[in-house]
């Protein structure tokens, strides 16, 4: 990656990616309390694909909006997966492992292509991002609790 418009618009796609996700889960699911906590990270998701958006056009760059062929095909893996009745407990596994991959692959790039300015605007979002994990594997750990 040459420059760093270029990394915030791999980040931004990996929003795009989880917002995705989160979005064919949350459509597999009745309403309920699992349900009403994957729609406010799903807005958290919103929320960041914004903010990365914004700065990356403020500064100059364009950003590119969408999850690409790779977003695509993922959808389209995560859809065919819940063919049929959805297990939550097997939502959040898969929620959780995309959230942790995507959130270190966007922390390597910040670190290793961004200058400090960069770093600092996507800290963040990343400091949600690792609530997220918490909050997935709370929710994890209560499913298998009651199991």
């Amino acid at each position: 990656m040459d420059t760093s418009f270029e990394v915030l618009n791999k980040i931004l796609q990996g929003e795009h990616i989880a917002i995705s996700q989160y979005q064919a889960y949350i459509d597999e699911l009745t309403d309920g309390p699992i349900r009403n906590h994957l729609t406010a990270i799903l807005t958290d998701h919103k929320d960041h694909a914004t903010r990365i958006s914004y700065y990356i056009q403020t500064n100059g760059g364009k950003a590119e909006e969408g999850a690409g062929l790779v977003g695509v095909m993922s959808d389209w893996k995560t859809r065919l997966k819940n063919i049929g009745e959805s297990v939550p407990t097997e939502i959040l596994e898969r929620l959780y492992d995309g959230e942790d991959k995507g959130l270190a692959r966007a922390v390597q790039y910040s670190e290793k292509y961004l200058c400090s300015a960069e770093r600092e605007v996507l800290e963040p979002i990343f400091a949600d991002e690792r609530y997220h994990l918490k909050q997935l594997q709370d929710l994890r750990e209560g499913l298998y609790s009651n199991l």
